[in-house]
């Protein structure tokens, strides 16, 4: 399958957040002063921000995507579009309605082999949380329908991408039977492409885009989330190398504990490929 279908007002394409809420994410990332939650979070606002920069022409912003952000956890056995507005919105509506902005500080490169401090603005659409239980089914269903839907109306649309954050354990059953669903959902350009960061409590080197699951952690959430990923398309694997990730035959998508910059690498490699293709 090809992957190389435009993407144009007229034909948009559709990506799809799934944030994990549940109580577990409110424990630190190994490394980080910030939840699991907050590194989710922020990792998301921060690429709603870069698909309006990709979208803002002279004449104004273009709906070349549509996003949608399943939030699932924050109340026992519930997952819901989280967005304020309609479940699926064109990337104008978000551009014109975020909740607040935030300064933020990132580091940058000084020309000169340093790093310096830069502040900058943070659009912010929706908030950390982290309680109750882990219902990935439940989000992985909601995921499904609008891929689905989106499908039916557009066949010819880029693939749908669906972009799920977790610390791993679904509470409410096995996912895999409706990843596998979402993934079989298929364009006339290609299947849809589910991608996992597995936001780990434990300590260890990010492992990234894994061939298979043997150098994973003895961690069977692990596994799942590995086996309910995508296998990179070629052209990604080209945007990876591009990014120094070696990256094998086979490599999944997938990445497991993560911090905030490989979370955003992660989410910019799963969407820069659409982002190529836009007229």
């Amino acid at each position: 399958m090809s992957y190389e279908a435009e993407i144009s007002r007229t034909n948009p394409s559709l990506v799809v957040f799934m944030i994990d809420q549940s109580r577990s994410m409110s424990h630190k990332i190994p490394g980080s002063d910030n939840s699991k939650a907050r590194e989710g979070a922020d990792a998301i606002n921060r690429q709603i921000g870069e698909f309006i920069g990709r979208c803002t022409k002279a004449d104004g912003i273009r709906d070349y995507f549509y996003i949608s952000v399943i939030g699932y956890g924050f109340r026992a056995g519930t997952a819901q579009a989280i967005l304020k507005g309609d479940p699926v919105q064109p990337i104008s509506a978000l551009a014109n309605n975020p909740l607040r902005t935030e300064k933020r500080v990132t580091k940058v490169s000084d020309g000169e082999g340093g790093l310096i401090d830069v502040d900058y603005e943070l659009g912010i659409w929706f908030d950390p949380v982290a309680a109750s239980d882990t219902p990935m089914v439940h989000a992985l269903k909601l995921a499904r329908d609008m891929v689905k839907d989106w499908v039916e109306k557009r066949p010819d649309t880029y693939p749908p991408i669906v972009i799920n954050i977790s610390d791993g354990q679904a509470t409410d059953g096995d996912p895999t039977e409706l990843a596998k669903e979402i993934m079989n959902i298929a364009s006339t350009d290609g299947n849809t492409l589910l991608w996992n960061c597995h936001v780990s409590s434990s300590p260890g080197t990010p492992i990234t885009f894994p061939s298979n699951p043997e150098g994973l952690p003895d961690d069977k959430y692990a596994r799942i989330l590995f086996d309910i990923s995508s296998p990179l398309p070629e052209q990604y694997m080209g945007y990876a190398r591009e990014m120094s990730y070696n990256i094998s035959e086979g490599a999944r998508s997938y990445v497991y504990n993560a911090q905030l910059e490989q979370l955003i690498q992660f989410i910019d490699i799963g969407t820069r490929g659409p982002s190529g293709q836009m007229q």
